[in-house]
Formats: structure tokens, C-alpha cells, sequence
């Protein structure tokens, strides 16, 4: 399962770093000359990062920063055989949201692609909606991660609502039911954002020990690793603060250090 292939990247790194490789590129009225040049140089730098930083991570995170320039079938599969040959995975942050056929496509279109795990969003429940996502993953042995509480500010209105699934028993927040629901489904982790520790807090007392919990929103968005480490975290993602770093592997060896 991937949970285990996160612990043992950790134990074997000393590590609870995930990096985010967020680059971003200005495409917009640029000719096909120019465009082709924003795209191989978020790539050379998408390599570079993880050749300086994969020491000190256990996985990289990749989202529609990178992914949608530089091409799913094009650059990102040489992105993904990079952090493949450093030892680690790489995993899709798609916050897959629709109905069944839809998200069954878009996981093969991921997963052919190389990448070892993706994140789903819950709302969408499991019968014809992620069921055939969970199979496409177990099959394939590759991993699926559920939001849980994400680390904008706007995560209140949507994952802190408060609901009464079956109408009967006593509201509840949303991310105590998302929780839960991981919990159910044996997902291989959940997002909670740094930013929210007395929420990593809750979370962790509902999941028990088995599901790892991720913690995006550290520095930017002035969310502090070891404080969510601290909370029930298994692991932060730090995105900003490391690609956007003069030094981006001493940064990385700075937060793997705070957080070891």
C-alpha cells in the first residue's frame, strides 16, 4: 500500500518532508517559439529542485502549476522517472471531483502518466463516484489520499460545516466525517492543513494511528512544521518557501531537520 511506501521513505530519510514543485510559467500571447521555452524551462527547473532536495523528502507533490504546461504524456512523465531514480514517488494533487466514468478516466490519464498516488476529494462519496478510482488504485498498486481540511482560509464554508449524514444523529463537522470516511475506505492518508493544528489535532484522534495525515500550507501560508508535526501530522508539504528559495537544499535540509 502506499502509506507503507511514505513510512518507509521516512524512516530511511529521517525525514517528513513532502515537496511541492508549484512552478508556475506566463503563456499567455506568447508564440509557439516562446511557449516551447516557458515549457522546457519549468522542467529544467522542476529537475532541479528535486536533484538539490530529493535527499531530504519523501515524496514530491505535483499539481496543475506544472502538470498543465509542461503536458501530462510530454514533460512530466521525465519529471516523475527523476524522482523515481532519486528513490521516492510522486504523487498527483487533482483533488479528483466528479462522477464515476469521468474520474475513472482522469485517474488512468494520472496513473499511466507514472505518478504513484492521487488526491481525491471525499465529497463526492465512494458509489459512482470514487469506487472505481479505489479498484483502478488497488489494481495498480498505487495510492489514493483524501482532503480532510484544507489550509485556506475558506476551508470553514465547505469542510467546516457541520452535517448530520443520516439526519438523525447530532451534527458533526465535516472533516470529523471526511475523517472517518478515510478511516472506512483505509485510504493511504488525508489533508489537513498545517494552518489548522487543533484541527490536525481532532482529525488524528478520530484516525487512529494507520492513516498518515498530510499537512500542506507551511510558510506562505504561514502554517509552521513542527508545529503541526507537534498536532498528529505524519508529514508537511512545503511548497513556496523551498522553490521559490535561493537554496532550495539547504531550505529543504532546514525543514527536514526542524521536523525530524
Amino acid at each position: 500500500m502506499y502509506k507503507r511506501k511514505l513510512s518507509a521513505s521516512s524512516f530511511v530519510r529521517k525525514s517528513k518532508l513532502i515537496i511541492g514543485l508549484d512552478l508556475t510559467a506566463d503563456m499567455v500571447g506568447k508564440d509557439e517559439p516562446a511557449i516551447k521555452a516557458e515549457k522546457e524551462r519549468l522542467e529544467r527547473e522542476a529537475l532541479g529542485i528535486i536533484s538539490q532536495t530529493a535527499e531530504y523528502a519523501v515524496a514530491f507533490k505535483l499539481n496543475r502549476h506544472l502538470i498543465l504546461p509542461v503536458g501530462l504524456f510530454d514533460g512530466i512523465p521525465r519529471i516523475i522517472d527523476a524522482i523515481h531514480d532519486a528513490g521516492i514517488t510522486a504523487i498527483a494533487d487533482i483533488k479528483l471531483n466528479d462522477i464515476g466514468n469521468t474520474n475513472k478516466v482522469i485517474a488512468k490519464y494520472y496513473f499511466d502518466a507514472g505518478f504513484d498516488a492521487l488526491i481525491v476529494n471525499p465529497l463526492v462519496g465512494m458509489e459512482g463516484g470514487l469506487d472505481g478510482v479505489f479498484e483502478m488504485a488497488a489494481n495498480r498498486k498505487r495510492g489514493i489520499i483524501t482532503l480532510c481540511y484544507m489550509s485556506h482560509p475558506g476551508a470553514k464554508e465547505g469542510y467546516g460545516l457541520y452535517v448530520s449524514p443520516d439526519g438523525k444523529k447530532k451534527p458533526e463537522p465535516f472533516y470529523h466525517y471526511f475523517a472517518r470516511v478515510a478511516r472506512k475506505w483505509d485510504t493511504d492518508g488525508v489533508i489537513v492543513g498545517a494552518t489548522y493544528p487543533e484541527i490536525i489535532t481532532e482529525v488524528r484522534e478520530i484516525l487512529g494511528p494507520e492513516i498518515p495525515i498530510l499537512s500542506p500550507g507551511v510558510g506562505a501560508q504561514g502554517g509552521e512544521a513542527r508545529t503541526a508535526i507537534d498536532a498528529g501530522a505524519d508529514f508537511v508539504i512545503v511548497v513556496r518557501s523551498i522553490i521559490e528559495a535561493d537554496d532550495p537544499r539547504a531550505t529543504a535540509a532546514a525543514f527536514a531537520a526542524e521536523i525530524r
